[in-house]
């Protein structure tokens, strides 16, 4: 008994003193921005909030941190779930304090426009590192302060624009869906912060072109032909990229993503693009854009990515 109680004794010393260290509060009154919803005043390293509809959701650089508190401006507390490697608030916040990991931090949501065909800078990202969810990873040539611009009034920017509105629409739709989990959700908004990324930047272009189930014929509409061939046939590098709806990367998807890619690359190459420019990767699964529990979102996911680099 006596041992049980010195056991017992000792755990109270140790939980008093960690109650009793120090939290690290504010790196300054300054906020900084942690992800392109939030930014932070106090240490967020490694922490990144998201907005997906009517939830904010929030994943750790560190896996799953214990003794993690969210309250919201009133100080009341929010209660959250777990889904994958994320925290899923019980809904969207403008404002909340996070305590825990010694520290405490406020978020506040970042109150910007959306991109409009205007947008010239640059955008200040945190992206993911995991190679995975990035989609334009393979054969991508590195971007320098030498390489032209693209002008803002070429026409490329308003099917840039149109795809990447439809995509972030149907993102916002799924995240109002209980059935969906925040990893998917999370990845496919990190790669199209990516796609947003580059295209701000004006170095490249960056479209897709859809295809039917099952479907190899590579028939992009008039619209983005007459966009897309002036600033092809100019470019550095272009970069085809094939993808399919699956997630099974078995021998036919893999056979449908490859044929995909190489109708692209012969429809480029016969209207003028040189061949010595252009690199392709396939890949039979995965690499979502969109929700893939949605057909809508399935159709989209069907593709080819084009990558103009200037």
């Amino acid at each position: 008994m006596k041992i049980k109680r010195n056991i017992i004794f000792v755990c109270f010393v140790i939980l008093a003193a960690c109650s009793q260290a120090p939290i690290r509060t504010s790196m300054g009154d300054v906020p900084q921005k942690v992800s392109r919803d939030y930014e932070a005043i106090g240490d967020a390293t490694g922490v990144r909030p998201y907005v997906y509809g009517k939830h904010t959701i929030i994943k750790f650089d560190t896996g799953k941190p214990a003794f993690i508190s969210f309250k919201d401006e009133q100080g009341i507390t929010v209660n959250y779930q777990m889904q994958g490697g994320y925290y899923v608030l019980d809904r969207k916040l403008d404002s909340f304090s996070m305590t825990g990991l010694r520290r405490a931090v406020q978020f506040n949501l970042i109150q910007s426009e959306p991109i409009t065909e205007e947008a010239e800078s640059t955008v200040n990202l945190q992206i993911e590192s995991e190679s995975e969810i990035l989609p334009l990873s393979e054969n991508a040539e590195m971007i320098t302060s030498s390489q032209r611009k693209i002008k803002t009034d070429n026409p490329i920017y308003a099917i840039m624009y149109k795809q990447m509105k439809q995509l972030r629409k149907l993102l916002n739709t799924a995240s109002e869906n209980p059935h969906y989990t925040g990893e998917e959700l999370f990845q496919i908004n990190a790669r199209l912060d990516l796609i947003e990324y580059k295209i701000a930047n004006r170095n490249q272009a960056i479209v897709h072109v859809y295809f039917p189930f099952n479907n190899t014929i590579f028939k992009p509409d008039a619209e983005l032909i007459n966009g897309l061939m002036p600033i092809a046939k100019d470019a550095v590098s272009v970069n085809i990229y094939g993808r399919t709806d699956s997630k099974i990367a078995d021998d036919g998807n893999k056979q449908v993503a490859n044929g995909r890619v190489l109708a692209a690359k012969d429809f480029l190459v016969t209207h003028g693009v040189p061949e010595n420019i252009i690199h392709t990767s396939s890949r039979a699964s995965g690499d979502f854009i969109a929700p893939s529990g949605i057909e809508e979102g399935r159709k989209l996911n069907r593709r080819v990515i084009i990558e103009v680099i200037m």
